[in-house]
């Protein structure tokens, strides 16, 4: 292998195990690996591979170790320069020693300095040192991977972050795509909504139900944007009754909303909601997808005068969703059609939308003078600090003193507060709350 290719650095204070993680990553004894602190002065680059991709890493010098003269100025200035050329940069901490003033200085730079951080937890040995590394969500860089560079424990998982993060080297990556998946009840028009999409007859559409037995994938381009849409399949009640063939449809369909970012729940306008609209969008929820509900064959709902009539049904059928947004529309006039793809965009851009941990601590401390925080016998729930730790779906960790204390009725409290603070419409919105001891910094 050859030292081209995107680039990996590590950094770290001095003995957190940098330059054992680079050997395992690149799968070889190349840096020299001794306790003593700054053994690491210059930075030193070896190829890597995991899988298809090919990358090179770099270790550097330990951060803040404790020597005046310019050889120290000189190893940070090294560690930085790596930063700044680096694709990935990898920030070791050491489960031993907890957050130090060192790793927040240092994740402070790095935030400045770029996006993709990953944050590695070392030397985390055995099961009950696993319990320590959420107190590394302090740092503000998402969330951590624990690792045992020693013994190799969690390296892959690790791996697996890192080339997600990785640029294409020597090859242009593939146009961006957003997977939509059409989804609702056999004969809803989903084929046609499709055909309208995708401006031709690419799907069969016929007015005998279980027409479409399986996921059809249709690349739609629009405003600079690709799309690939799945028609699937509609989505029966139950097994009882129906055919392998319709049963195994279904089973295609749902895997159809895994592998979408947004899901369109398509539902019969003329026909009106049904409490089996209501499971699939609470189907869509528990999969994590983003989604939109398109109100189909308006033109006869608006023929018939029950425009109203239908709304209120669905305002009702769907007051557990009113963060998904809705659209009136004819697959058969095209009334709205245009609309559609507009609406998948929005809808992608919230369900990947991240917001910054020092914005969200504000707002987790002007949340809390809104409402008493929950309290059972003489224990009331303290919060200590938030961060988001993913998206698609986004995922907010919030550190208490007792998880226990958390009622259903308070995390849908804190549901509606950051809904409407940041949106997130048309996107599932998880919050978790994790027992800690309070911070020393909260």
């Amino acid at each position: 292998m050859s030292l081209e290719g995107p680039v990996v650095a590590i950094m770290g204070r001095p003995n957190v195990g940098k330059s054992t993680l680079m050997n395992r990553l690149a799968s070889r004894m190349e840096a020299i690996v001794d306790p003593t602190p700054g053994v690491t002065r210059d930075r030193k680059y070896t190829p890597a591979r995991w899988k298809d991709r090919e990358f090179v890493v770099v270790d550097t010098g330990g951060v803040g170790i404790e020597t005046e003269g310019w050889l120290a100025g000189e190893v940070e200035r090294q560690a930085f320069f790596a930063a700044e050329e680096a694709d990935v940069v990898v920030l070791v901490v050491d489960v031993m020693t907890g957050v130090t003033e060192d790793d927040e200085w240092l994740a402070r730079r790095l935030k400045r300095l770029r996006s993709n951080t990953v944050l590695v937890v070392n030397k985390v040995d055995n099961q009950n040192l696993e319990y320590e590394v959420g107190g590394f969500y302090a740092l503000g860089l998402g969330d951590p991977v624990a690792v045992s560079a020693y013994h190799g424990l969690g390296v892959g998982d690790l791996l697996d972050r890192i080339t997600d993060l990785l640029p294409y080297w020597g090859e242009e990556p593939s146009e961006p795509q957003i997977a939509v998946a059409i989804v609702g009840r056999p004969n809803v028009g989903k084929s046609s909504i499709l055909n309208r999409l995708a401006d031709e007859e690419r799907a069969v559409v016929h007015e005998k139900p279980h027409t479409t037995r399986d996921t059809i994938d249709t690349i739609v381009e629009s405003d600079g944007t690709s799309y690939r849409i799945l028609d699937t399949a509609g989505i029966r009640k139950k097994r009882t009754g129906i055919s392998d063939v319709e049963y195994y449809s279904s089973i295609r369909t749902f895997r159809a909303i895994d592998q979408a970012d947004v899901v369109m729940l398509v539902i019969d306008g003329w026909e009106g909601p049904s409490e089996h609209d209501q499971r699939i969008a609470g189907k869509i929820e528990s999969r994590g997808r983003a989604a939109v509900i398109l109100i189909n064959k308006w033109d006869k709902v608006e023929e018939a005068h029950k425009s109203v009539e239908v709304m209120e049904a669905i305002a009702h059928k769907f007051r557990f969703a009113t963060h998904l947004p809705l659209l009136r529309i004819s697959a058969v006039t095209g009334r709205g059609i245009e609309r559609i793809l507009t609406l998948a965009d929005t809808a992608y851009g919230q369900w990947n939308k991240r917001i910054p941990t020092p914005v969200l601590n504000n707002f987790l401390a002007l949340v809390k003078t809104r409402v008493a925080l929950p309290r059972k016998g003489n224990r009331q729930l303290k919060m200590y600090y938030a961060t988001q730790t993913g998206v698609a779906p986004p995922t907010v960790v919030i550190f208490v003193n007792d998880a226990g204390l958390v009622k259903e009725d308070y995390r849908r409290f804190l549901t509606r507060q950051l809904r409407e603070e940041y949106g997130f419409w048309g996107s599932p919105l998880r919050i978790h709350f994790r027992t800690t001891k309070k911070w020393k910094h909260a």
